[in-house]
């Protein structure tokens, strides 16, 4: 029998392993069900070009809360990689809409796979636990976030 120590045992460890675990993950480069690795910078842009149709380079840049240059060079990186195109806004000349190509919507639906199968995961692995656990567990974690975020500041 393997004996842990008392850190790897307590669930302080474990939600820690299980949040870097998903960080790791996430960091990592994936296809998407495409011929290009894709950062996890770009993925969360193609997502937020997909959710936000009509955004423009300033408002992603405001969604995220960087620069307009930040995401221009994204944009042309994820142009290159032929996940994303560009044309003037027929309202305003200045600014340009972004939209994907097929590439890109294909990147953005095997993410949106992604997310929807490690619901499913997190949901089965819940459902027989009884309603009380389930409530206790869902206001650990986010009491837990708000303790994490509260220490930031």
């Amino acid at each position: 029998m393997l004996v842990r120590s008392k850190e790897e045992s307590g669930v302080s460890y474990q939600l820690l392993r299980v949040a870097w675990l998903l960080f790791d993950y996430d960091k990592k480069t994936h296809f998407y069900g495409t011929d290009k690795r894709l950062f996890e910078a770009e993925i969360h842009l193609i997502v937020a070009i997909q959710e936000n149709p009509g955004f423009h380079v300033a408002a992603l840049a405001q969604k995220f809360g960087v620069t307009k240059g930040a995401v221009s060079q994204l944009v042309q990186k994820l142009e290159k990689k032929g996940m994303v195109t560009k044309q003037n806004d027929p309202d305003n000349q200045s600014k340009v809409l972004l939209s994907l190509t097929s590439k890109g919507q294909t990147a953005y639906a095997t993410h949106a796979r992604f997310h929807r199968e490690f619901d499913e995961k997190v949901t089965r692995l819940l459902e027989e636990e009884s309603e009380e656990h389930v409530r206790f567990l869902k206001h650990f974690l986010r009491t837990m976030a708000q303790e994490i975020e509260a220490h930031e500041e």
